[in-house]
């Protein structure tokens, strides 16, 4: 694929829109705004058009005069002038900010109707703006806010009395636009804009079956010029539409399927990627004068951006730039062109926004490969220099540039050795099985990075989509059942050859002998063995468990496989390996506690434990830090615990697990790799069994006091909670055990399995 450009729209996604119920379609993003009325319109100028009918009669004695940011689209200016209104524009500086004192002025001697503002590339640039806007609004000042490159900001009181946006710019649909308001809409919609919809729809869901179809490079070339030449055709058609469509079935379709979460959370690691990139690490260069800049540069920016529609820079040579990231297969559009209507009142700042300003393409398509190859081009065109300090990952080598252009490869950037293999990882997790299979397979993958491998994962469904995108990891999902995986293989093993996939490791309980066999004949198979269920034909098997000495693997397998046996392979992720992870215990009289069961909970022992320990006097002086993993089906009953105890904390998506248990005294936790980081931290532990990969676990941690067993919670849940709270007391009042039990976890593992379980796959 290339990077950037126009959306492609898989025909799968709106097959059945015509069955669609369009009266329960809705946005959660949109919801934040908290207004009584929402339209969905065609485009964004026609939520435009519609919410100047509606102030036209909600309002009809407003002046029809509009104040517009200097730096703006020109096909926002069209609504307004077709609608009648006199326009002004107000100064921009070169941080997208508004002169707050200028435009006090112009508002004050022109006494406009409207004022019209717009946060740029997802940072909230109206901020200096807000404080005045109720101000302005009391005296009759009506506010219209385009968020269009701000749709995911939050923490903002949209106190405006319209907000627009247009949906296109987002994501896959042939069209799309909003408004919201505290004031109703007419109905003023006329029939659907078909012809635009039809030939978009054909275009997009084309450029769909471009990127799966074989082909030369010139019929590839001869499409992509059709299609190129035929959607400037209709944006330029829509340019002169002037009716208000309302938002079609088939755009309703696509957009109820998306993850908006997992879409906001890849752009914003897309983003602070490159700005990590572009920004900080060149600022060890002794360059002076860079050929571009982030168009935001300070550090404060990074933390308040909420996932933008761009990475904008400002470029000295623009079109030099744009041209150069082209021959790299990178579309980099520019936002805007001059409008007619304002280019003879732009000062000479202004004139440089539209004439530097590029917008590199950070959308949920593209992940962490696809950033770092847009680092290194940038990187190239500024030099060798540069080059040389651009890392694509922490302390690792460019992993491989994706494919661009509409199929043809990306050429090798300059001193980059691009290797073709790509190693899959196949695991799920969900509300069943939880996290633990998936988060190894993380730690996993990113030494795989650091060795300068790309990394794919295949996934039966979506539900682990989240906690891999906040990961950075690519992924595909089969849109199969996880427990019947014979089923995936005919899909599997095409993907497997189209990433060109050489080595696969599978972490699940779910596979089979004939799994393993139809997976050789395409690559090689690692396996992550816990359970000794069954002998499986792969090439590397690992079970780093203690318990592995209770099986004949070497007797069984014979040779047939390589084995990857004991702690010596725990797959801990890096914080739990460095030096800095020795125990920083809080010196406090309160006791923390430290309480876990994994990303689910399906036996709800979180909250049977802590409704019982708030009521143990002996207790009483504990808190309680809760991890709440993703797939914990009970977070509204720890939510309400949480409420009624203040003594009760709870931790959603822990960024530094390691920085949090230094913090606590002892910890409770379900067994599995957690008991291995909490050996590597030195954290004295109460521990249970909820699964049946954790059977063996109680011998081995429960031995030599490394830990202690409160029993299994399938077999007898209030037996073993109770367990769990003796133990706890026990432990929190028995300062020597606590020393003992520390000095034997030390002795279980060095952190560096994952690592160790890398360099196998690779030399495999």
């Amino acid at each position: 694929m290339e990077i950037g450009s126009i959306y492609e729209i898989d025909p799968e996604t709106f097959s059945d829109a015509a069955a669609y119920n369009a009266s329960a379609f809705s946005l959660g993003e949109i919801k934040k705004y908290n207004k009584s009325h929402t339209v969905f319109t065609g485009s964004g100028r026609e939520a435009i058009a519609l919410s100047l009918k509606a102030i036209a009669k909600n309002r009809p004695k407003l002046k029809k005069c509009a104040l517009l940011p200097a730096y703006m689209c020109d096909s926002v200016f069209w609504p307004f002038e077709r609608a009648g209104w006199d326009l002004h524009f107000y100064p921009i500086d070169k941080n997208l900010e508004a002169e707050k004192e200028t435009l006090s002025a112009q508002i004050k001697t022109l006494k406009p109707g409207l004022l019209f503002i717009h946060p740029y590339y997802g940072l909230d640039t109206c901020k200096p703006l807000r404080s005045m806007l109720k101000i302005w609004q009391s005296k009759g000042l009506c506010i219209m806010e385009d968020i269009t490159q701000s749709y995911y900001l939050n923490d903002i009181e949209w106190n405006a009395d319209y907000i627009i946006g247009s949906l296109r710019k987002w994501y896959p649909v042939p069209d799309g636009g909003f408004a919201v308001s505290n004031e109703p809409f007419p109905e003023e919609f006329c029939v659907e804009n078909r012809i635009f919809i039809d030939t978009k729809l054909d275009l997009l869901t084309k450029k769909w079956s471009y990127f799966k179809t074989p082909g030369s490079s010139e019929e590839k070339q001869k499409q992509k010029n059709a299609f190129m030449t035929k959607n400037r055709e209709m944006e330029e058609w829509l340019d002169s539409y002037e009716k208000i469509s309302p938002l079609s079935n088939e755009s309703m379709k696509i957009l109820s399927g998306i993850k908006e979460e997992r879409y906001r959370n890849r752009r914003n690691e897309n983003y602070r990627y490159l700005f990590q990139q572009i920004n900080v690490e060149r600022k060890a260069l002794s360059v002076t004068d860079f050929e571009f800049t982030p168009v935001f540069a300070k550090e404060s920016a990074l933390k308040a951006v909420g996932a933008p529609l761009y990475f904008p820079v400002y470029a000295k040579n623009r079109e030099d730039l744009q041209k150069f990231l082209v021959s790299r297969g990178i579309y980099a559009p520019v936002l805007w062109p001059v409008g007619k209507e304002n280019e003879t009142i732009l000062s000479e700042t202004e004139q440089e926004i539209y004439r530097q300003i590029l917008a590199l393409p950070i959308d949920q398509r593209y992940g962490l490969s696809e950033m770092q190859y847009i680092a290194r081009a940038l990187a190239e065109y500024e030099g060798p220099k540069a080059i040389s300090s651009v890392a694509c990952c922490p302390d690792s080598t460019c992993r491989p540039a994706p494919s661009c252009s509409f199929g043809s490869a990306c050429p090798p950037l300059q001193g980059q050795d691009i290797e073709s293999e790509v190693i899959g990882i196949r695991a799920d997790a969900n509300a069943t099985i939880a996290t633990g299979h998936i988060m190894r397979c993380i730690t996993i993958a990113k030494q795989l990075w650091k060795k300068g491998k790309k990394v794919l994962f295949f996934t039966a469904d979506e539900y682990p989509g989240e906690i891999l995108t906040q990961n950075g990891m690519e992924y595909v999902c089969l849109h199969t059942s996880w427990e019947q995986m014979e089923e995936e293989l005919p899909h599997l093993s095409r993907e497997l050859k189209k990433h060109n996939c050489q080595k696969l490791l599978v972490d699940s309980y779910q596979v089979t002998e004939n799994y393993f066999n139809s997976l050789r004949k395409i690559c090689k198979t690692i396996y992550i063995d816990d359970c000794f269920t069954a002998l499986y034909p792969a090439d590397l098997i690992i079970n780093y468990n203690p318990y592995h000495v209770r099986f004949p693997y070497k007797e069984a397998y014979k040779g047939k496989s390589k084995l990857l046996l004991g702690t010596a392979y725990v797959p801990l992720r890096e914080e739990f390996q460095a030096p800095s992870c020795a125990p920083s215990r809080i010196a406090d009289t309160t006791k923390h506690v430290l309480i876990s069961c994994g990303g689910g909970d399906i036996y709800n022992v979180l909250c049977g434990i802590l409704s019982k320990a708030v009521n143990k006097k002996e207790l009483a002086s504990c808190t309680f830090h809760v991890i709440v993993g993703s797939f914990n089906q009970n977070a509204a009953e720890l939510e309400l615990l949480a409420k009624e105890h203040s003594n009760i904390l709870l931790h959603h998506n822990v960024n530094n697990m390691a920085e949090l248990m230094s913090q606590c005294q002892i910890a409770v936790s379900a067994a599995g790799t957690m008991l291995f980081e909490l050996c590597a931290m030195q954290l004295p532990t109460v521990f249970y069994v909820c699964a049946d990969n954790q059977q063996y676990d109680s011998d081995f941690f429960a031995a030599e006091s490394r830990m202690l067993f409160s029993g299994d919670i399938r077999q007898n849940r209030k037996e073993s909670i109770d367990k769990i709270l003796q133990n706890m007391i026990l432990l929190l009042n028995d300062e020597p055990m606590r020393q003992q039990m520390k000095q034997k976890l030390h002795e279980v593992t060095d952190g560096k399995g994952a690592k160790r379980i890398a360099e196998e796959i690779i030399n495999l």
